[in-house]
């Protein structure tokens, strides 16, 4: 058997046998995919009245393998076996002196048949289901004896380790035959990635992760003596959690004289919050020295201490040596580290404090499951059932109620949102960030584990980098504000969309006119309108700044909102709300694409005029709420821009006609081709795409959330409008998707929380190979095999031999095939549908794949290679600070730029302060405090409230005055973004010279850094001599040429004066162009203007730089 052969005989060894009793089938080709979804939490609070059938069930399914002897079966070592004998030996001279005449048992249990039954049955644990039955075994175990059977190979595994390393195995399985987590035929080079260069350990694993003080876990001396140690000296008997002095049974600590304390604390801590959190989790682990991360150091003594830096890769994985009584060790438990082989304690010590230790428990989220507000107990008939349900969540918390099926029992309700500063609920903490999770653990370490005077200040138990929801989410509360629930901030602006599109629609039905006999529509439209659809992030929950309704819109007034009541502001920060509407068929519309266009225009004047005759009629205000309409309402020729219900609108039409004459050109030109991709790209392929998200942000809650953040990190490294926003959606799209089979539960699993999806999200753009891979996006599973290894073939082909060619970013969507407008965007998204119903008339091997969200220039490779080591950076400062388990707010360094590292670009330009509406998303001092409210000091504000409050209150010089009973002119800009209509200008002109960067947000700066080919010396040329100057200081005959950044810097300087303040050249970087390509670099610009200077003015100032120039 070769080495290949014996490694997937033991993956499948592994995989298949049910070590743990817990698999639902017996199939051997699902057991393992069961059981990595089972888990101990898993079972619900009716299985706490009997817990021997527990057990007994566990026990008989249980795995139990003996290693057979050299030429002899197992089932001939078993009966070979001396020890076998013995107990069976035992069995029968016991069962003669406890049975009775007729069989019958005397009253206790029959012992076990067989030496196997009797590990089976040590081995396996009911505590995990109950907390009031004591057992015997602290937890289950998988069973692998010697031939002897007297020593069980596998005893010191725990329960967490089996289920994971089972559906690994079942996973390296599936990509040793070659195939993905979704069973799709996958390369050997894919394969052996997968299974032995990616890594997934612990601190990436989980979705939340807890730290437990141990130095407030009172020390327990043992069973027989059950006073707690370390209470302010004083034994206390009555239960450390509780403030009451009543006597309550402890659930933990029967096992300190056998284990050691800190060994039964770490057992015990996973145990109970199993119980309690039940299929709110689908996996817990604790922390140990053989799962953490092989590439980092954990503590600052892994860099000095040789010792304990080899201890991080020792996978004991929860394996502790039993003490010998009387040991010599410093802690209870573990024996003296005085050779190589002595274990470490789980306990991991805290970065700030090295004295102090911390237990950090690594949590899996069921997202469906964890929002649920009530646990109900187990009838109230049920004596043993309600003593446990009382024991586990406190006679305080799990009180009487009666429910609407007239049942009474015991329940507990987690409906409380308490916040404070250093835990603040915030409004999508229960969606993105498990919060009734969190709650649930803070009260069951409490009320057990911990004790209140122990606890050090600013220890709280609660989720790292949990604090990073306030850049995206505001705080719970119950008066809350209509600027701290972005979800609510979504749906509403959703509502309006409901509501305008049924405006649409109605008001554009054809109907007949009595007094002449013609039709007509009530919008005055020839055709009615057929379909609206949705195109603006806002209308799939992931706008990182969800507009608020604007009172001089449509909206409500700005006092209802908690703003300034006498100022409003005459702007919409940022992008109208993007929506496209189709009309019925017609064979009216033009056969020129010249008059289609005009058609097309002609559409949105008569909408608008339809619009504007209706509010001056007031004919049927009842039926249609016509007051909604406020504000201007501009038309252009491609679109319109009106104001309803607060929200600015931005109106476009689709006409299928104008793609069907495209596509019918026999010789269609460069420009007809281009323009069919982009009314394609545009209309058919955004309302497509805008579905496909939109299902998946539904299906996985905090999937939105994290396009959120990663769009607020992109901002912050000033990469906005460099990386597309439906790329952003895909790659976290991916993320979510890319398992979604009940076979790898445990394995590629969806993050449920909204850090742990971004921190996915920074390593898939830092470790993916985007020059040899394309990263396919499949939600609904609507790209077959075949599509795939197509996909594949044409990705290579665009690359080239040379790797060097195509799209720096290939992603692939299930629309991005050439003959996607033939479909309808209903049939990409919703339920699996086969690959004939999507593919009405094309095989698959005729159809030509190709990204729609990214192009051959769009993101440059200089751009996403800064964006994978941003990424890279930034994922690893998150990690480390989760090590670290910092509880400030160090986890803002990712989104944020060093003063440092504006060092690095070319030029900066930097913006009036007037364009700035929120300074708290800068890029280099970010806003990241979460502060009392001066008017409300029982009121939390965090970043993304006091963000969106600045963007609603506008730019201080567009503000208008509001007067009681007096109606003012009110004309509001619908788009106001000048620092982007800038930028767009500057990428324009001069983007072959260089790349230009902000943040969108708080564009406080213009980056700018050279491309190294504007400074390559070339032959004169006529054509392109603008922006150019001789290499030399003087011309000469073939002399050659290069680029004039005194020249274009200055004209930059013009296009940017009413925007830009002043500008700076980076000096060190201009200098090395120049020496590279053997350029005088003496005369070189200083700066181009300054503030202080009228715009009329602009100097140039040329001198010989000096070393004052350079600092």
């Amino acid at each position: 058997m070769g080495c290949v052969q014996a490694f997937t005989t033991f993956m499948k060894f592994w995989s298949e046998n049910d070590w743990l009793g817990e698999d639902t089938s017996t199939s051997s080709s699902s057991s393992s995919s069961t059981s990595a979804r089972t888990t101990a939490a898993a079972v619900g609070v009716g299985s706490l009245s009997n817990p021997s059938a527990v057990h007994e069930r566990k026990a008989k399914k249980k795995s139990a393998l003996v290693i057979p002897d050299m030429g002899r079966t197992e089932s001939q070592t078993i009966a070979h076996c001396a020890q076998a004998r013995c107990y069976l030996d035992d069995i029968r001279g016991g069962s003669n002196n406890t049975d009775h005449a007729d069989g019958s048992s005397s009253g206790a249990s029959p012992p076990p048949k067989t030496l196997l039954d009797c590990y089976r049955g040590n081995y396996t644990s009911s505590s995990s289901f109950s907390s009031s039955v004591d057992n015997d075994c602290h937890h289950d175990s998988p069973i692998l004896l010697d031939p002897s059977m007297t020593l069980n190979y596998l005893a010191r595994l725990s329960p967490s380790f089996v289920r994971e390393s089972r559906a690994e195995a079942y996973m390296a399985l599936r990509y040793i035959h070659g195939l993905d987590v979704d069973g799709k035929e996958g390369g050997g080079g894919w394969a052996f990635r997968k299974l032995f260069l990616e890594t997934n350990r612990f601190w990436t694993r989980y979705d939340a992760y807890v730290r437990v003080q141990l130095s407030a876990v009172p020390r327990i001396i043992g069973l027989a003596n059950t006073s707690l140690i370390g209470t302010s000296g004083v034994n206390k008997r009555k239960h450390h959690g509780q403030g009451n002095a009543t006597s309550q049974k402890r659930v933990w600590g029967n096992d300190v004289d056998d284990i050691g304390y800190e060994e039964s604390v770490c057992r015990s801590v996973v145990e109970v919050l199993a119980r309690a959190l039940g299929d709110r989790i689908t996996s817990i682990r604790a922390f140990t020295s053989g799962n953490g991360n092989i590439r980092a150091s954990v503590s600052p003594l892994d860099e000095t201490d040789e010792h304990v830096a080899t201890n991080i890769i020792a996978d004991s994985d929860q394996c502790h040596v039993i003490p010998i009584r009387g040991s010599t060790s410093h802690t209870l438990g573990y024996s003296a580290r005085t050779g190589d082989r002595s274990p470490m304690s789980p306990a991991l010590q805290l970065s700030d404090d090295m004295i102090e230790s911390c237990l950090v428990v690594g949590l899996r989220i069921d997202p469906n499951n964890s929002r649920r507000i009530v646990d109900r107990g187990p009838p109230a008939e049920d004596v043993l059932g309600s003593n446990a349900f009382v024991t586990l969540w406190g006679e305080q918390h799990a009180q009487l109620r009666r429910f609407q099926d007239g049942a009474i029992v015991r329940a507990v309700v987690w409906n409380n949102t308490p916040s404070s500063t250093e835990s603040a609920q915030f409004s999508g903490m229960d969606r993105s960030m498990g919060g009734i999770v969190e709650r649930i653990v803070q009260h069951i370490v409490k009320l057990h584990f911990t004790y209140g005077k122990l606890v050090k200040a600013k220890r709280d138990v609660t989720f790292q980098l949990r604090n990073m929801i306030s850049l995206i989410d505001g705080v719970s509360s119950p008066q809350s504000s209509p600027f701290s629930d972005s979800l609510a901030l979504h749906k509403n602006i959703m509502t309006a969309f409901d509501s305008l599109a049924d405006f649409l629609r109605q008001n554009s039905r054809t109907a007949t006119e009595h007094a002449l006999g013609k039709k007509a529509s009530t919008l005055g439209l020839p055709l009615a309108i057929d379909t609206v659809e949705p195109l603006s992030p806002c209308l799939r929950y992931s706008e990182l700044f969800p507009p608020v309704p604007h009172p001089l819109l449509g909206g409500v007034s700005a006092d209802v909102l908690g703003s300034d009541k006498r100022k409003v502001s005459g702007v919409n920060v940022g992008s109208p709300i993007l929506i496209q509407i189709r009309f019925e068929g017609s064979s009216k519309w033009p056969t020129s694409l010249n008059a289609m266009g005009a058609a097309k225009c002609a559409m949105l004047l008569q909408l608008a005029d339809g619009i504007e005759k209706m509010k001056q009629e007031r004919g049927n205000v009842a039926e249609y709420d016509l007051n909604s309409f406020d504000g201007p309402i501009d038309v252009t020729p491609t679109y319109l821009d009106v104001g309803y219900r607060g929200y600015s609108w931005r109106i476009i039409v689709r006409a299928d006609e104008e793609l069907r004459m495209l596509r019918t050109l026999r010789n269609p030109t460069a420009e007809a081709s281009a323009l069919r991709l982009s009314l394609i790209n545009r209309h058919v392929r955004g309302a497509m795409h805008h579905s496909l998200i939109h299902a998946v942000h539904t299906r996985h809650p905090s999937a939105s959330s994290v396009v959120r953040l990663a769009h607020r990190w992109l901002a912050s490294h000033m990469m906005s409008d460099m990386i597309s926003h439906e790329a952003i959606e895909l790659i976290v799209a991916k993320i979510y998707t890319e398992s979604t089979g009940k076979s790898t539960a445990l394995v590629n699993t969806p993050p449920s929380t909204a850090v742990a999806g971004f921190i996915r999200f920074l390593n898939l753009i830092s470790s993916h190979d985007w020059v040899r891979e394309p990263l396919i996006v499949d939600p609904q599973n609507h790209i077959t095999a075949n599509d795939r290894a197509l996909i594949r073939a044409q990705f290579s082909n665009v690359r080239g031999p040379e790797w060097s060619r195509g799209p720096a970013m290939y992603i692939i969507s299930p629309t991005d095939y050439d003959t996607v407008e033939d479909m309808e965007g209903s049939k990409v998204v919703g339920e699996e549908v086969s690959a004939m119903q999507t593919i009405p008339s094309a095989n698959a091997t005729e159809k030509n794949w190709a990204p729609s969200a990214t192009s051959n220039s769009f993101p440059e490779k200089v751009v996403l290679t800064r964006a994978a080591a941003l990424a890279k950076c930034s994922h690893d400062h998150l990690i480390a600070c989760i090590m670290r388990g910092n509880t400030g707010n160090s986890w803002i360094a990712a989104f944020q730029e060093s003063s440092q590292s504006l060092s690095s670009f070319s030029a900066l330009l930097r913006v009036r302060s007037c364009f700035i509406t929120d300074s708290g998303c800068s890029s280099t001092n970010a806003d990241s405090s979460i502060l009392c409210a001066r008017s409300k000091p029982d009121q939390l504000l965090v970043p993304f409230e006091r963000s969106l409050r600045n963007r609603f209150a506008g730019p201080n010089e567009l503000r208008k005055k509001l007067y009681k009973n007096l109606v003012l002119e009110r004309d509001t800009i619908h788009e106001w973004n000048p620092v982007l209509s800038l930028v767009g200008t500057l990428r324009s002109k001069y983007n072959q010279y260089a790349v230009f960067f902000y943040n969108e947000f708080a564009p406080e700066v213009i980056a700018m850094v050279w491309r190294p080919d504007a400074f390559k010396p070339r032959p004169f040329s006529v054509g392109a001599s603008n922006l150019t100057r001789p290499v030399a200081e003087f011309w000469k005959d073939d002399s050659f040429i290069i680029t004039n950044t005194e020249e274009l810097m200055a004209e930059v300087g013009y296009l940017a004066r009413d925007v830009v303040s002043n500008l700076k050249v980076g000096w060190s970087l201009l200098a090395h162009f120049y020496a590279d390509n053997d350029v005088d670099s003496s005369f070189l610009l200083i700066q181009v203007f300054d503030d202080k200077k009228p715009h009329d003015a602009i100097e140039i100032t040329k001198r010989t730089r000096t070393a004052d120039d350079e600092e």
